[in-house]
């Protein structure tokens, strides 16, 4: 009987110690979370999006008919790579990814206009962050 009780008591300081832990690793981890945050564009993802919606319209002198024909996509996406630098400027634009000079050249002239982003921050200090995004042409 009594080798019952230390038993169950052993169980229930283990178990004591171990959900304590992990309300420490918790709490470090929200602490961690509130010191680190991604870049954002100014206005948040809808204002992004607005930005793209206005500003992805195909270049003068683009056959689209051409490239419709030629490559039976609706649309054409171009990655783009760009660097959000500590305070917010867009840095370092370059093309990852797409198959027409014209259609890159004006995706990284959309990205290289965009306004400042609000920077990305790690424990408190604005960092540098690398982002990519496609930048997709509607030829319809």
């Amino acid at each position: 009987m009594k080798l019952k009780i230390l038993l169950m008591v052993l169980v229930g300081v283990l178990t004591l110690s171990c959900l304590a832990q992990k309300d420490t690793s918790d709490s470090e981890k929200l602490t961690s979370e509130k010191n680190q945050r991604m870049p954002e564009f100014p206005g948040g993802n809808n204002a992004f999006y607005d930005y793209l919606d206005k500003n992805v319209i195909l270049p003068d002198g683009f056959d689209k008919k051409y490239y419709l024909k030629k490559n039976k996509n609706e649309y054409v996406p171009i990655s783009v790579g760009f660097t959000i630098d500590v305070d917010g400027s867009i840095t370092n634009v370059k093309i990852i990814d797409g198959d027409n000079e014209m259609l890159e050249k004006k995706a990284m002239e959309i990205v290289k206009n965009m306004p400042k982003w609000n920077p990305g921050y790690q424990n408190g200090i604005p960092i540098k962050v690398q982002y990519a995004i496609p930048v997709r042409f509607n030829l319809m």
